[in-house]
């Protein structure tokens, strides 16, 4: 099971349909204190979706957070602002640049979670 976090609508859930189509199950959540509790109550959770620049809690402080309730979580991250960059203590995890292309994103989650991707598929 994957989590997508982002406080763009749009984005939100062309992600979600995106990781849908491909057979996966996922849950969505608007801002960091929104994918943090929905982190908490998931145990199945093995990828989290993130957007970097989000008002309250920002993408790499949600991963930081993320990561130290779970350990195994791993993270992608996703930005529409060319400057950013990973910060040293934020926890490792490709950093996917928009404008992307669906091929892109889909090659970044399947070697998050392994060739085939099973671990965020149902079942």
């Amino acid at each position: 099971m994957l989590i997508v976090v982002d406080d763009d609508d749009g984005i939100r859930v062309l992600l979600e349909e995106l990781l849908l189509d491909r057979g996966y199950d996922v849950v969505t959540a608007q801002n960091g204190a929104e994918g943090l509790d929905r982190i908490r109550r998931e145990p199945r959770l093995s990828l989290l979706i993130t957007d970097i620049r989000m008002p309250g809690i920002d993408g790499w402080e949600l991963a930081r957070r993320a990561r130290a309730m779970r350990a195994d979580l791993k993270v992608l991250y996703i930005t529409g602002y060319p400057g950013e960059h990973h910060p040293d203590d934020a926890p490792p995890g490709p950093l996917l640049r928009k404008p992307w292309r669906a091929g892109e994103f889909y090659q970044c989650v399947e070697q998050l979670l392994g060739r085939d991707g099973a671990s965020g598929l149902p079942g």
